[in-house]
């Protein structure tokens, strides 16, 4: 099953494993990214913006949607204010990390099993943006800022800055958590992290600027490559595939629709969310193999069940 948020037409929905739309969830405007909770079986996503995108938006928003896919209906809106600006979020044990671009830019944790605040993290930059996390540390990517944050999720602290180029992307890390991967913001580098003693070991050089990132299940990283947006004339973006054990370019542009915002994958392809459609990309020939038609804006997908 497929999840996505839909930034313009403010939706989640779900599609089956033949592409075919299962439910449609309104949502208030505008999701971005989206979570599955293992253990209680709820979607959560952030409401981020009431309108508009990172560089160019109106009023932050103030909320989290819980999304019952049992019943494909919205069980509770999580008023988080004075927390504003939720961007990327992680779900660890009982406990909802989310960046937000609030108090100066910090990690709120909620708790699960009554969404009350259990305190924040501050960052410190502008523009906190995207997380990967452990039941231990985080990580946060921060556009403006040419580093990555280190948080220590026990003692609800500031750890580390790991210096970046230039700003910085979206950041996985890898099965076992060892390896983080962090994309610069602008310049075609693909940051590796060592996660014990969070520093880098070596940045790949990419085909062009990276944006989102996704570690597969071989070792492989694929990043998308975001054109400059503008709605009356989209450019389409790409993804390329890297092995960043060697540095080598294992696959190189491969188009898929304008921005490309979410990345999942399976055993057998990779699929991208970008603008009004999702690209399915054979992994054994990196061609694409199906472009399937979605809701506006599609941002975070996410895949479950396989």
């Amino acid at each position: 099953m497929f999840i996505s948020c839909h930034q313009g037409a403010s939706t989640v929905t779900a599609l089956d494993d033949e592409f075919e739309l299962i439910a449609r969830v309104k949502t208030p405007s505008q999701p971005h990214v989206c979570a599955f909770d293992t253990k209680r079986e709820l979607i959560y996503a952030t409401i981020t913006y009431r309108d508009g995108w990172y560089n160019e938006h109106g009023d932050h928003g103030e909320e989290i949607v819980v999304v019952d896919p049992a019943t494909w209906t919205i069980t509770r809106v999580v008023d988080i204010s004075p927390y504003a600006g939720p961007h990327d979020l992680s779900v660890q044990g009982d406990e909802l990390h989310v960046v937000c671009e609030s108090h100066g830019g910090c990690l709120l944790t909620l708790n699960l099993d009554t969404f009350e605040p259990a305190g924040h993290i501050p960052i410190g930059v502008p523009g906190p943006h995207w997380l990967a996390a452990t039941s231990a540390k985080a990580y946060t990517g921060n556009k403006e800022r040419a580093f990555v944050s280190v948080l220590d999720l026990v003692e609800r602290r500031p750890l580390k800055r790991i210096p970046t180029r230039t700003g910085s992307e979206d950041l996985e890390l890898n099965a076992d958590g060892s390896i983080l991967y962090a994309a610069d913001r602008d310049e075609p580098l693909l940051f590796v992290i060592d996660t014990e003693t969070d520093t880098e070991i070596r940045a790949v050089t990419l085909p062009g600027n990276p944006h989102n990132v996704h570690a597969l299940d071989d070792g492989l990283v694929v990043v998308s490559h975001f054109r400059q947006w503008d709605y009356d004339r989209p450019q389409d973006g790409s993804i390329s595939v890297t092995d960043p054990e060697s540095g080598q370019i294992v696959a190189r542009e491969i188009p898929v629709g304008a921005a490309p915002l979410g990345i999942a994958s399976d055993a057998d392809h990779v699929y991208v969310n970008a603008g009004t459609t999702m690209s399915v990309v054979d992994r054994k020939t990196w061609q694409v193999e199906t472009v399937v038609d979605v809701d506006a804006g599609a941002h975070e997908l996410i895949l479950l069940g396989r």
